[in-house]
C-alpha cells in the first residue's frame, strides 16, 4: 500500500482501488442506474474501511484499473470528498462527492458522479447520481427461450439522472421518492440483427421520465455484510408522456432479504426478488435473470422479459484461513411477458461457490470472487461487498 497524505487530501494505492472497477458494467447499461449507484457506494465503502478517521471537507483519490474480455485493459480514478450536512455523531456516516472516470483502450467511457447526503443523525438521506456509458452490450431476444447462438452485439450511449431521497419514520421504516430520466440511443448495431430492422420496441433515440415511491424496512446489522436482519422495499414507478418519456408503462419491485446467525462467522442468506413491467417497456428497461444483480452464473442480458422472478440462497464462512473465507451458493428464477405465465419448468437454475478475502474487521467489507454455474452458462465475478 502507498499512502501519500497532505492537508485535507489524500491518496491511496493499494488492493482496495484495484478492485473498484471490477464490477458489472452490463448492469450499469441495463434496465436500471443501480449498478452506477452501487460503484458509488463501493467506492466510498473502500474509502472509509482504508481511512482510521474521516475529517470534515477531506478528500481520498483513488486509483481505478481492471480489465474484462469487452473492454480490455480498463484505467481511470475516482476522488471522493467527505463532509457533514450537520454536526457529526460517532454513527454518523459522511456525506460524499465521489466523480469516477474509467477509459478503456477500445475508446469506451463510463463516467459517475454521485452525490449522497446524509443528515439529521442518518434519519434523511438523498442522493444525486448523474452519469454517462457507452459500453458494448450483447442482445439475445425477449423471453427465456433465447440460446447464446442468438448474440448480437451492439455499443449503447446513455446519460442518466437519478434521484432518491428517503427517511425514517417509524423505527426502521423508510418511505421515499425517486425519478430517473435516461436518454438512450445505440451508435452501433449489427446491419443483420433484431435490433437493427425495427421489430424490437427501444431501438430508437430515446427518453424515459420514471418518478417513483417506495417502502423499506430495514433490520441489518451491517450494509456490506449482514450477519442477522431483514431488508424488504417495495417500489412502485410510472413512465408516461405525462412526465416526458417515450414511452407509457409501469414498474413494481419487490425485494426481500433475511440474514441468519448459524454460528461464528457463519452466515445464511436469502433473497426473493420479484419485478413486474406492463405497458409499452424499451427492450433496455425489462428486467434480467442474470448478472451480478441477479442469478449469478447467467450473463446479464441473457434472459428478460417484462415479468422477473428469482430467489438465491447462500451461505457464508468468514475466516476460514485467517482473512480468507468462503460462501456456496444457488438459485432459481424465471422471466415471462406476464406473472402467470412464470414457471421453474425453465429449469433456469444457478449454483456455484466463492471465496471471500476481509479488507476491514469494523466495516465487514470484503473482496468476493465467485463462480457461477447456469444451465447452459457460467461467468465469475469480482467486486466488493457481498451479493446482496
Amino acid at each position: 500500500m502507498f499512502d501519500f497524505r497532505f492537508p485535507g487530501f489524500r491518496v491511496s494505492w493499494g488492493a482496495v482501488g484495484i478492485c473498484l472497477v471490477l464490477f458489472s458494467p452490463q448492469t450499469a447499461i441495463a434496465q436500471d442506474t443501480a449498478a452506477a449507484e452501487k460503484l458509488d457506494e463501493e467506492l466510498v465503502s473502500a474509502a472509509v474501511a482504508d481511512t482510521v478517521e474521516i475529517p470534515k471537507g477531506s478528500t481520498v483519490f483513488l486509483p481505478v484499473i481492471g480489465y474484462t474480455p469487452d473492454t480490455g485493459l480498463m484505467l481511470g480514478g475516482a476522488a471522493i470528498r467527505f463532509f457533514y450536512l450537520d454536526d457529526p455523531g460517532p454513527e454518523t456516516r459522511p456525506s460524499t462527492f465521489s466523480p469516477t472516470f474509467i477509459y478503456t483502450l477500445k475508446s469506451q467511457i463510463m463516467v459517475f458522479m454521485g452525490t449522497d447526503l446524509n443528515w439529521d443523525e442518518g434519519r434523511s438521506h438523498a442522493g444525486i447520481f448523474p452519469n454517462y456509458i457507452k459500453f458494448p452490450d450483447q442482445y439475445y431476444g425477449i423471453g427465456r427461450d433465447v440460446t447464446l447462438d442468438e448474440q448480437e452485439d451492439y455499443t449503447p450511449e446513455q446519460i442518466n439522472l437519478e434521484l432518491k431521497y428517503d427517511r425514517e419514520i417509524l423505527g426502521h421504516l423508510r418511505p421515499g421518492l425517486y425519478y430517473r430520466v435516461q436518454r438512450h440511443r445505440l451508435i452501433k448495431l449489427d446491419p443483420d440483427g433484431k435490433l437493427a430492422n425495427g421489430s424490437v420496441n427501444g431501438t430508437e433515440n430515446s427518453l424515459v421520465s420514471l418518478p417513483g415511491v417506495s417502502m423499506a424496512w430495514d433490520t441489518r446489522d451491517n450494509l456490506w455484510a449482514p450477519s442477522r436482519g431483514l431488508w424488504a422495499q417495495l417500489i412502485a414507478r410510472t413512465s408516461s408522456s405525462t412526465f416526458g418519456s417515450d414511452y407509457s408503462f409501469n414498474q413494481f419491485i419487490a425485494d426481500f432479504r433475511g440474514y441468519l446467525t448459524l454460528g461464528e462467522n457463519s452466515v445464511l442468506a436469502a433473497q426473493l426478488l420479484g419485478t413486474g413491467l406492463d405497458g409499452d417497456p424499451p427492450f433496455f428497461s425489462l428486467p434480467v435473470l442474470g448478472g451480478e444483480e441477479g442469478l449469478r452464473g447467467y450473463r446479464g442480458g441473457l434472459f428478460r422479459d417484462k415479468t422477473r422472478v428469482l430467489g438465491r440462497v447462500e451461505y457464508r464462512r468468514d475466516r476460514i484461513m485467517g482473512r480468507f473465507g468462503g460462501a456456496v451458493f444457488a438459485g432459481i428464477g424465471d422471466v415471462a411477458p406476464e406473472v402467470g405465465k412464470l414457471t421453474l419448468a425453465g429449469n433456469l437454475w444457478t449454483a456455484g461457490f466463492g471465496v471471500r478475502y476481509l479488507l476491514d474487521e469494523a466495516e465487514k467489507l470484503k473482496i468476493r470472487l465467485d463462480f457461477g454455474w447456469g444451465n447452459g452458462d457460467s461467468g465469475f465475478y469480482l467486486t466488493l461487498g457481498e451479493a446482496f
